[in-house]
């Protein structure tokens, strides 16, 4: 399940909230103020991968480039 950020109207507070895909502003509410009042916000991502899923160096047996 992603984490979506959100920004509350009413008192303003940004919080963020592990929702399933699909989940909509009418199925939040403030984690402050318990206000329906909230808007999903832009926000970047990151990710990362364990190892090196392409090395030019290994594929070529070690030798030349890069």
């Amino acid at each position: 399940m992603p984490i979506y950020e959100y920004k509350c109207g009413k008192c303003n507070k940004a919080f963020s909230v592990l929702q399933r895909v699909g989940a909509t502003e009418k199925d939040t509410v403030c984690s402050e103020c318990g206000s329906k009042d909230v808007k999903k916000q832009m926000s970047s991502f990151c990710c990362s991968a364990e190892g090196n899923a392409y090395s030019p160096s290994a594929s070529h047996g070690g030798h030349g480039g890069g």
